[in-house]
Order: C-alpha cells, then structure tokens, then sequence
C-alpha cells in the first residue's frame, strides 16, 4: 500500500454501530476528506455488523484488524460473557445471505492488515508490540509502565495512532496526558524530535462520557478531533431487540461509557 494524500480520517471501533458509522462518513465526506484509515473492530457488540461491515468495505482505503474482529475469526476465548456471546452472534449474522456476499465479508476480515505506516504515521488497533490486544491507557503512566512507553515510542518516526480503549487522548513522549478539552480539540505534531500517540477514540461505542461518535481528521501536520452526534437511541433500541445481546451493551450507548 503506498502513501496516502495529505489528508485523511482516522476511525476506529466501529463495532457494529450503524446509525454512528453513516453520521460519520457523511460528517468526513462533508470536510471534503477522500481517504479513510480504519483502525479495527469493525464488528462486535453492536446490533448491524452486516450493513456496518458492507459500508466499511465501501468506504476505507485501510482497515486494520482489531481483537473483535480477529475474535470472530479465531474464537473470543478471553473476552467476557457480553462481548463473546456478542461475537458469537455476529459470526452467525455475517453468515446470511448470498454466498458470495458472505464469503466477501470473511475475506475483508481475514485479510485485515496488523498495521500501517505512511508520511512517518504509524497505525494500529492496539499497540506495535501486540498489534490487536494491547491497550495503551493513562493508568500505565500513573503505574509506572515506563518500559512499555519506551519500547513503544522507540517504534515509530512521528505520531502513533491507536484504537481500543475508545478513550480519545493524546500522550506525549514526556508521558504527558492530553484530554480533548486539553486539547481544544486539536494539536500540531509539528516539533522536531517530540512523538506522540494519538488515540482516535470510537465511532461505535464512545467511553469518555460523550455519547458523540469520535474520529480524527489529519492535515498535514495537523490533527482534529471531532465529535459527531447520532441516534444512540435507536443503536439501543436495535440492541434491545436481539435477544443474545446483552441489554448492557445498549445501556452504555446512552451513558457514552
């Protein structure tokens, strides 16, 4: 895969959301933004994996595996009871329809990408030491996890962006920590010899306390977060209806955590 433009989106833990997937691909095609890097979990938790995952496919020039989308491949063996009856539920919804569809949803799942790197960007579900499992959280700083930040900082050029804790942040290579309102919502990555890791936050399932779907836009040298508001309600009312989805995971949907 070779470069992309200057600019592009960044989405990650779609999680089988579609009422947040459609508000944010038109919010990124409303900002004029063609390409579209998908950091995983596709599917999981959510009430629409098929028409989430076939818009997806449509829309990203990059996708990358997430621990939902390589549980549905591999088994959800340590997940807990709500998001393995989830991805089990999943497997079997992604199993309707014509052949040929399903087998074209498989393939894009198997053949999901671990990682990405472009203009000194590094890309990835979780972190460059394990791709899909690994979370980078505030708490390893407060913990003292100094190793750990050492051997992921030494693995990029410039910025690292990641997904799956769904907590939009920004943490420098100082170990400080940056909310968005930190933030005013954007930042430049500009300073020679500074490194940065971005998480993108979730479009499907939001857990910093805003029910607004997230994702990040890149400008050059320039990143933007921005929040954008969908029906959760009918998400929850959809997740309500299923019955081998846990009721939780509709409730969180409106409490954004």
């Amino acid at each position: 895969m070779g470069d992309l433009c200057r600019r592009y989106a960044v989405i990650s833990d779609i999680h089988s959301n579609i009422e947040a997937t459609t508000a944010v691909l038109k919010d990124i095609k409303s900002r004029g933004i063609e390409d579209i890097i998908c950091l995983g979990d596709v599917i999981g938790y959510g009430p629409s994996p098929r028409e989430t995952l076939d818009l997806i496919m449509k829309s990203v020039r990059v996708c990358l595996m997430g621990n939902h989308d390589e549980a549905l491949l591999k088994g959800a063996h340590s997940f807990n009871q709500w998001a393995r009856e989830a991805i089990d539920w999943t497997r079997d919804s992604l199993r309707e329809g014509e052949p040929d569809q399903v087998k074209e949803r498989f393939n894009f799942i198997e053949n999901m990408g671990l990682k990405f790197q472009t203009n000194g960007l590094y890309f990835v579900h979780g972190s460059p030491r394990h791709p899909t499992i690994e979370y980078i959280l505030r708490e390893d700083i407060y913990n003292g996890h100094y190793d750990k930040f050492e051997e992921i900082f030494a693995s990029f050029e410039k910025c690292l962006f990641v997904g799956h804790s769904h907590t939009p942040c920004v943490i420098s290579q100082d170990l400080e920590y940056f909310t968005l309102e930190n933030l005013d919502y954007k930042f430049c990555y500009s300073e020679p010899n500074k490194k940065f890791i971005v998480n993108v936050g979730s479009v499907g399932q939001p857990r910093d306390n805003d029910t607004r779907a997230c994702y990040v836009e890149i400008d050059k040298n320039v990143i933007s977060f921005h929040r954008v508001e969908y029906d959760f309600n009918a998400t929850k009312d959809r997740i309500f209806a299923i019955d081998k989805l846990s009721n939780k995971l509709g409730e969180r949907l409106v409490r954004g955590v």
